[in-house]
């Protein structure tokens, strides 16, 4: 793997002779330097203020930009691109005297290389810096590479000699006192803020890695309307033709473009699936602060870096692997003045604000359901998202809401519909549990006999239900008709729809259960699969329900599953709530 830093020394030396490496630049120049910059400190600076200010035009490169959740690997791209604006800005280096890319890490040199090529000819580079001389300076002499560019080495006679890995060592060692001697003042807000979690997180093992493949971004814009005071997010749908989640909901967003920035994809992404334009004002600072161009008089805005996402679950993130790196914006303000400016493309169609309570129940494509859940916490929005089940507004809803749990045997649907249905009982809703009809014909002996007949099973399963619409506000079951679709598909197509004929004349939520293996052993009693046979079932159920586009929620365990629903329960009251 090619990787992109300026060097990689791991102890912390002193200092030499400092190098007037800049005495061949002039206001012609365009100087290109490369590196992983985790993080930013006081060598890097050093070099980088002075190309800034000994050339035309600086681009400066971050390496290793798709790199993330090791210890060498620490820092998102996001945080390092702030780093460098912070340090720019504290020199009074202008916006317009330097461009900021990224660069991914290939395979290969000879890839690497080509790319690096490219982007010389794209920015017209006369003059190229690294100090890597291990990965990329004694390459191009081993090759004879005939490299129509000057070579700047600042490792030459630099007067500051410490690296990042020195920086990171530090850190783990937990030796504040010398590392805040290496740090610019103005990195420490954007080190302090989120990144000492991270570097510390990957040093461990437990980093957020981005995995190969498509590399994305997500915007979320949320908006408290000050006519109503809800909270709305703006959404559209996707395409049928969309190999991944065809029709779905889902936030704006799309592919990062060679060279760009993941904040820069982001504003571009936005402005192209929505309409709405953002303009970056500061991204020296986390949040970002942005502005929106099209709303006359309009407001100062924070953009907040929500995190990546990433997983190698195809049904969480799609057929085409990659990460997304999720970017949230939250306003206070008139919906109305936002909605005038809304003019969505074909990628994204029926793009609008959807109350937030409304849109998790639809289900969201991707990973965007958290995304959406962590960015309301990150804005302190839930206090007035999420208020409590009281008896008294319970009464005033008459329409009765079916949480369903589904999932393969032994997941925990039980302990999670008996969980929920007491907290929910504790707070004083008015809430029945439905158990699942076929566990009764196993105790009794009966289930074989009526696993050909499945009608039976759906229609007995409906009745306990059906018995309770109107008479209570919650019905809590760990029998979703889903899972009765699913067996019914085996048998014929009549029967399946039947199943999904009568799930869908109630009103429901239905909350997708993985069993925690780590904490929660298979339960062999009252099953009739193996552990092998039930985790092959949870894959092919979930398969299912997204093939036949159910809107569902998937958490991992009965703990995780009893909160989701209580926090779907709030949500359905929320319009009684006040």
């Amino acid at each position: 793997m090619i990787t992109t830093e300026i060097n990689q020394e791991t102890d912390i030396q002193t200092s030499r002779e400092e190098n007037p490496f800049a005495t061949s630049l002039t206001s012609d120049s365009v100087v290109l330097v490369i590196g992983r910059w985790m993080p930013i400190h006081n060598g890097h600076k050093a070099f980088l203020i002075q190309l800034a200010k000994s050339c035309g035009k600086l681009i400066v490169g971050i390496g290793s930009c798709y790199e993330n959740g090791t210890s060498r690997n620490c820092i998102p791209a996001v945080e390092r691109e702030k780093m460098l604006r912070a340090i720019f800005k504290k020199e009074a280096i202008p916006e317009e005297a330097y461009d900021i890319v990224c660069i991914p890490d290939f395979s290969t040199f000879g890839e690497w290389l080509a790319v690096v090529k490219q982007l010389c000819v794209l920015k017209g580079v006369t003059h190229f810096c690294s100090g890597n001389k291990e990965d990329i300076l004694d390459e191009l002499e081993k090759i004879g590479e005939d490299f129509p560019y000057e070579i700047i080495n600042p490792e030459t006679n630099s007067k500051i000699s410490y690296h990042a890995t020195s920086i990171r060592l530090l850190i783990y060692r937990g030796d504040y006192e010398r590392l805040e001697k290496m740090i610019p003042t103005e990195v420490k807000p954007i080190l302090f803020k989120n990144t000492f979690k991270e570097i510390i997180a990957s040093s461990r093992k437990r980093g957020i890695k981005i995995i190969p493949g498509r590399q994305t971004v997500d915007i979320i814009f949320l908006v408290r309307n000050l006519a109503d005071g809800k909270l709305y997010v703006l959404l559209g749908k996707r395409s049928m033709k969309k190999v991944d989640f065809p029709g779905f909901l889902g936030l704006p967003g799309g592919g990062i473009d060679l060279f760009e920035t993941p904040t820069a994809a982001a504003l571009r992404e936005f402005q192209e699936e929505t309409g709405l334009t953002f303009q970056m004002i500061d991204n020296s600072l986390e949040p970002a602060i942005v502005k929106c161009s099209d709303i006359p008089n309009s407001t100062l805005e924070q953009m907040h870096f929500i995190g990546i996402y990433s997983s190698e679950d195809e049904t969480m993130a799609g057929t085409r692997g990659g990460s997304s790196q999720c970017f949230g914006i939250f306003v206070e303000e008139d919906l109305e003045k936002y909605e005038d400016f809304l003019n969505p493309t074909d990628d994204l169609t029926d793009v609008k604000f959807y109350e937030v309570h409304d849109a998790i129940a639809k289900g969201l494509a991707y990973q965007h359901g958290e995304m959406l859940e962590k960015a309301i916490t990150m804005f302190d929005a839930s206090p007035k998202l999420v208020k409590p089940i009281t008896s008294e507004s319970l009464k005033e809803n008459s329409e009765t809401l079916v949480i369903s749990f589904v999932g393969a045997s032994g997941s925990g649907k039980s302990t999670a519909a008996l969980g929920a249905t007491y907290m929910m009982k504790k707070k004083g809703a008015s809430v029945e549990y439905v158990p699942e009809f076929a566990k009764d014909l196993f105790y009794n002996g009966l289930l074989g006999k009526y696993i050909p007949n499945q009608s039976y099973i759906i229609s007995e399963q409906y009745k306990r239900i059906y018995d309770l619409l109107g008479q209570v506000d919650f019905i809590v079951t760990d029998a979703g008709m889903e899972i009765s679709a699913f067996h019914a598909s085996y048998e014929s197509k009549e029967v399946e729809n039947l199943a999904w004929y009568l799930r869908n004349k109630t009103k429901q939520v239905t909350i997708f259960i993985e069993r925690d293996e780590e904490k929660v052993p298979f339960e062999t009693k009252g099953r009739t699969e193996s552990e092998a046979e039930s985790r092959l079932f949870g894959i092919k159920l979930e398969e299912y329900m997204r093939n036949n586009h159910v809107s569902f929620f998937k958490v991992k365990g009965s703990d995780e599953a009893v909160d989701k629903a209580l926090f779907v329960a709030s949500g359905h009251l929320s319009d009684k709530l006040k």
